[in-house]
């Protein structure tokens, strides 16, 4: 299981490490502020609350415990500032503002299949092994190399790279079960 990390774990010399908590977190900041807001959001907007959340850190770190668990303080910043923005934005919408966003047929068919699709990725993923979990979650969502894999679980590349292949072909398995094809 991966260490939770602590706020002193990113002091250097009596300074934050801002930019290895961002190199570190960013990723994972961004997924939990994409699965926060009920609304679909810009890039733009996504990025300035990132932003917010490590500057918000960056300006409190000094007032925090050094055991502080770095990823439950992001989280934790994180939704009170998707909340605050949202609460203090009054929402204007005009159905002038959307007709050329409304969503066709097609559109909707194609968004329930998609959501069909996660559902059986999302089952497989529950009903895998912890390693086979983490392996999967490090490689696909936090972008991390099969070399950096393999060094942070302590097994060999070839183990991860046969994890994977592994993995993916249950997961092609299950969506095939589902009625979906999937690549080769």
């Amino acid at each position: 299981m991966e260490k939770n990390k602590e706020l002193k774990d990113f002091i250097r010399g009596n300074k934050l490490d801002i930019e290895c908590l961002i190199n570190e977190y960013y990723n994972y900041i961004y997924i939990i502020v994409k699965n926060s807001v009920s609304i679909v959001i810009k890039d733009e907007d996504i990025e300035e609350i990132i932003s917010d959340v490590f500057f918000a850190l960056w300006k409190n770190h000094k007032k925090l415990k050094k055991s502080t668990s770095i990823k439950q303080y992001l989280t934790g910043i994180s939704k009170n500032i998707i909340k605050n923005k949202y609460r203090s934005t009054k929402l204007n919408y005009s159905i002038s503002d959307y007709e050329e966003q409304l969503i066709s047929k097609e559109n909707l068919e194609s968004f329930a299949e998609e959501k069909e699709q996660n559902k059986i990725i999302i089952d497989t993923l529950k009903s895998m092994k912890e390693d086979e979990y983490k392996i999967f979650m490090m490689f696909y969502y936090k972008s991390k190399k099969i070399k950096e894999i393999a060094a942070e679980l302590n097994i060999s590349e070839g183990n991860v790279k046969v994890k994977l292949h592994r993995i993916r072909k249950v997961v092609k398995e299950n969506l095939k079960n589902g009625g979906y094809s999937y690549g080769r």
